[in-house]
């Protein structure tokens, strides 16, 4: 991934390098001035020398600006790509990956990954800038005494070894609190989901903060604590050999050398410079390394490896309107668990007709939700195959097959926006209507096709989802369990009223479903059991 980045930008590293450099090398040669003028005077240096010196200070602040200005733009614009490319790969990102990782893993990583990358690439060319200032600095020294800039190297090459050593000690702590942090995230998520079960019970309550949530958070506060503490002890470590080293400049230049006063006091001088862009680089090196482990999560998430999502390629014969049959031969389907055991599904062949109404029934676990996944594609069958009208999806175009289709899930999620099949808002009157009809109007309004609110009872909200997949206005309808949270009432406007209205529009209809009473609403019910289609019960001949 980092190399991927580099090469897309490979013209912005270029340019902030020459900008870094410049401004780097405007500093030393500043530098050198000012040393001048305090070894030799005013007097010596000439009348030009403050105009010289005045003129290097302006072009090192006005290089400084500009490299600065570059570097924060770069910064922003790498940030913002990183999230829009991991974005794209999360919706690229195959549905059973995410379901088996998942999806606290992958929240989060878009989370807390993206962030830390997003700060190591911003610490980058920062890095390199106070990077190219020490360099600088080095060869200023060599310039001034090699043999002072030899015992002053071997020193600092001692340290800097030393220190990383120490450092490297948070190396691998970091990698294990960013996986000790998805357990926390997995607690986190526990804490919300389960909200209603943990106020009703006070035991559970007490058990799951005491026994689970508060160990997982002292866990990631020690090793939280040992990364830290490593690298502070690198820091301070690498700090005070620098004062070592400068030290033993001067007892060297004076006690075996016999180097000119002036000389040790500019070598001080600028050692001394050096310690700001040296403690720059400790800091930005943590960055670094915790963007690393990082990076190493996201690839364990699949989210680095994950293909940046496509626009749906339709495959022929799959436009809406224009297909006649869909079968489902011989569909398998098996659920592993950690001990290779788990509920097999199928073999089941099933045929759907444009314009039918079909009900599945059946016990739960029985297969339903399974065989709708399927169905829609966002299941791959473990064998087995789907055709449309004789031509099977294969994977280039299975994203085109799953535009057939729009889904109310047994788990669904509301989002703000209602939106159109082509991905436009929809109008505020489109929306109107379904919001009367279905008796939501007076809960909530749209402005540009945003929903005022979400706030609603489960109810309502799988009303407003219901909403969502009208104006979606798909070939195919997929309704897991729609009517189990609603009244009486609404739930008889379903079977009655809105799915014979959809039939009469040419949609397909697949609803999962136990209300035995409105079996007469569909024109087929298949029962499931066990994982296979088995003698289907007999429609009522009158809706209740």
């Amino acid at each position: 991934m980092i190399n991927h980045y580099l090469k897309q930008r490979r013209r912005e590293i270029v340019v902030a390098t020459l900008l870094c450099t410049l401004s780097s090398a405007l500093s030393i040669v500043l530098l050198a001035q000012l040393n001048a003028i305090a070894r030799d005077g005013l007097a010596a240096a000439g009348s030009a020398v403050m105009p010289i010196a005045l003129g290097l200070l302006a072009a090192m602040f006005l290089s400084n600006l500009m490299a600065q200005t570059y570097l924060a733009r770069f910064g922003a614009e790498t940030i913002a790509s990183l999230r829009r490319d991991l974005s794209q790969r999360f919706l690229g990102m195959d549905y059973e990956k995410l379901a088996a990782s998942g999806k606290h893993l992958v929240s989060g990583a878009l989370i807390a990954d993206v962030s830390r990358v997003a700060t190591m690439f911003l610490v980058l060319p920062l890095f390199a800038f106070n990077a190219l200032t020490v360099v600088f600095c080095l060869i200023y020294l060599a310039v001034l005494s090699f043999k002072l800039f030899l015992v002053f190297a071997a020193i600092m090459a001692f340290a800097i070894g030393s220190s990383m050593r120490m450092m490297g000690q948070s190396g691998a702590i970091f990698g294990a609190t960013r996986e000790q942090e998805e357990k926390l995230f997995g607690h986190f998520a526990a804490l919300a989901d389960g909200k209603k079960e943990l106020t009703l019970s006070a035991g559970r309550a007490r058990h799951f903060v005491d026994e689970v949530l508060l160990p997982s958070i002292e866990a990631n506060r020690q090793l939280n604590y040992q990364a830290q503490k490593w690298w502070g002890y690198g820091g301070v470590w690498s700090t005070t050999m620098v004062f070592c080293a400068v030290f033993g400049v001067v007892y060297a230049g004076q006690a075996w050398f016999g180097t000119a006063a002036g000389t040790i006091l500019q070598f001080v001088i600028v050692a001394l410079f050096m310690m700001n862009p040296l403690n720059y680089l400790i800091v930005a090196s943590r960055d670094v390394m915790i963007g690393m482990a990082s990076l190493r999560q996201l690839r364990v998430s699949g989210l680095a490896e994950a293909p940046a999502a496509a626009a749906p390629a339709a495959m022929s014969l799959v436009a809406h309107g224009q297909w006649q049959q869909i079968d489902a031969r011989g569909l398998c389907y098996r659920y592993e668990d950690d001990d290779g055991h788990g509920f097999s599904f199928g073999p089941v062949d099933f045929s759907l007709r444009r314009g039918e109404t079909v009900f599945l029934v059946g016990g739960n676990g029985s297969g339903k939700s399974t065989l709708g996944m399927l169905l829609c594609g966002l299941t791959r069958p473990s064998e087995g195959s789907i055709h449309v009208d004789g031509q099977i999806v294969d994977e280039a175009g299975r994203e085109g097959y799953r535009g057939l289709f729009s889904a109310v899930f047994f788990d669904f999620h509301l989002f703000n926006h209602m939106v159109t099949r082509e991905g436009r808002a929809a109008t505020d009157a489109e929306i109107d209507v379904w919001l009367q009809r279905l008796d939501l109007n007076a809960k909530l309004s749209s402005s540009a096709g945003e929903l005022s609110t979400l706030s609603l009872s489960q109810g309502q909200r799988k009303r407003l989802a219901l909403a969502q997949s009208c104006i979606d206005d798909a070939d195919i309808y997929l309704f897991d369990e729609w009517a189990a949270d609603q009244d009486p009432a609404f739930r008889r406007y379903f079977y009655t009223e809105l799915l014979p209205a959809l039939k009469k529009r040419g949609k397909t209809i697949i609803a999962i479903t136990h209300d035995e009473r409105y079996f007469g609403a569909a024109d087929r019910v298949l029962k499931l059991d066990q994982g296979r289609l088995v003698r289907a019960p007999e429609p009522a001949t009158e809706l209740a």
